[in-house]
């Protein structure tokens, strides 16, 4: 499946598959009470996907995706654009799955930005990709990804906008309310989850999945201020661009949100909130200080639009039952002492 057709909405069955599918190389990360950011009676708890192999929860998908290819794709290896976290994750699944086939990694090259981050540079080649970087745009990446797949006939996967990515994502949907029911008063509802968005892929397998389990509550991305695509998309009701972002979070700089992704989070009936990066920069220290785990800006995100009121803002915000919260750390490949120094 590395097509969607127009409309195409991941099923549950699609995204157990996939669960299944990637099991044997993910973590089942915990989900964690905070209790520091408990407010007017919820309950909060965080899902580290920051402690996930690589430090991100992109090996959901780019496992899924690289165990989906035929035989003979994975033999020629996958090419992708990514600015880091999706590059050392199918990284890793070329690798990994390679030995268990056929006891070598398979081939994999990533285009990354001119200016990437020196951290996620260095640990995508560590992982045995071959790096090689094209402009500073996602389609200056992607031109130059889709250029080399012409020419050598290797298949592309790419970040976010692809069935298979979004599959692998939404596992996270299935864990979370796997283990959410199994804690303490259970009689309670989960109201709210919150995860970080850029291009889509996380929130909309996420929403897929939360919704193919019988979640009605609020499902929230947090996009930085300077890049709220899908927050202006979803005022204008069809996919809008905008500029560049020029912003702290790195993960997320996307000008417009997902072909596959957008349709869905529409069906899904998602909702978009933006923070500063000063706020985000406050999260992330707070994260580190108090909770004692080391989260990347675009991983901070929820966190961020929780302490500030940002998802609060909602119009819909309905105060007339207390509900629990899901806040998801999606990633933790940053500097520590450069998150120490936002005190």
């Amino acid at each position: 499946m590395s097509g969607a057709v127009p409309g195409w909405q991941p099923s549950g069955d699609e995204i157990r598959a996939a669960r299944e599918r990637i099991k044997p190389f993910v973590i089942a990360t915990p989900l964690l009470r905070c209790e520091p950011l408990d407010r007017q009676g919820r309950r909060v708890f965080i899902k580290p996907e920051n402690l996930q192999r690589t430090g991100s929860f992109k090996v959901r998908g780019a496992f899924n995706a690289m165990a989906s290819l035929e035989p003979a794709k994975k033999q020629e290896g996958p090419i992708t654009y990514s600015s880091g976290n999706h590059a050392q994750a199918l990284a890793l699944a070329a690798r990994e799955l390679g030995f268990t086939e056929r006891g070598q990694p398979y081939p994999c090259t990533v285009f990354m930005p001119e200016g990437a981050s020196p951290l996620k540079v260095e640990r995508t080649k560590a992982l045995g990709a071959e790096v090689l970087f094209a402009g500073k745009t996602t389609e200056d990446r992607k031109h130059a990804a889709l250029d080399l797949a012409q020419k050598t006939g290797r298949p592309v996967i790419p970040s976010y906008d692809d069935p298979r990515i979004v599959c692998g994502q939404g596992t996270l949907g299935v864990e979370i309310m796997d283990q959410w029911m199994g804690m303490p008063s259970r009689t309670r509802r989960l109201g709210l989850v919150a995860t970080p968005l850029g291009g889509g892929g996380l929130l909309s397998g996420t929403a897929a999945a939360l919704r193919a389990r019988g979640f009605g509550g609020r499902i929230v991305g947090v996009e930085p201020q300077a890049g709220d695509d899908t927050k202006q998309s979803f005022a204008a009701g069809k996919r809008v661009e905008v500029p560049l972002p020029q912003t702290v979070c790195d993960g997320l700089m996307s000008v417009i949100p997902g072909e596959v992704t957008f349709p869905i989070l529409q069906k899904c009936k998602a909702e978009a909130v933006a923070v500063s990066d000063e706020q985000v920069k406050a999260a992330a220290y707070w994260l580190l200080d108090t909770m004692k785990l080391l989260v990347e800006p675009s991983g901070a995100v929820a966190v961020a639009a929780w302490m500030s009121g940002a998802i609060a803002e909602s119009p819909d915000q309905s105060t007339d039952e207390i509900l629990d919260v899901v806040l998801l750390l999606s990633g933790g490949n940053a500097d520590p002492a450069v998150v120490a120094g936002w005190k």
